[in-house]
């Protein structure tokens, strides 16, 4: 009985460990050397927004999107949606944006009607990705 119990103990070992253990003819995939800047733009529902009447937000909900779409349009944006709802967490949507700079990617959001209304906040970090991954 203890034989057979070491016996299923080595066998799970070696059988674990070539599934754990990277195959030793498996290749690395090459490593990038080819890096672009863009610009993830979060888009930040603001607590502090008193909203209008109703037919008021729709034109607003209207501007923002024609903004984004607008931004893909002229190519700023590589793309722009929104995230579904998430309790606690008050990031609705993301952007990604070609800019010159930081700078200039925050003046794109910066833009946004819903931003300028004050429904939304705009937060923009740089983000680095390997060239080739997007258009």
């Amino acid at each position: 009985m203890i034989h057979s119990r070491i016996t299923i103990v080595a066998l799970l070992v070696v059988v674990l460990g070539s599934v754990v253990t990277p195959n030793a003819s498996a290749q690395d995939i090459p490593m990038p050397t080819d890096w672009s800047t863009h610009y993830a733009w979060f888009l930040v529902a603001n607590p502090e927004y008193v909203s209008g009447d109703e037919a008021a937000e729709a034109l607003l909900t209207n501007a923002h999107i024609q903004y984004q779409l607008r931004l893909h349009a002229e190519g700023h944006a590589i793309a722009a949606g929104g995230f579904a709802p998430l309790a606690g967490d008050p990031v609705i949507g993301l952007t990604i944006l070609r800019a010159a700079s930081e700078e200039a990617a925050q003046a794109l959001a910066d833009a946004d009607p819903a931003v300028r209304a004050g429904r939304l906040l705009a937060r923009v970090r740089a983000w680095w990705v390997p060239t080739e991954q997007l258009p």
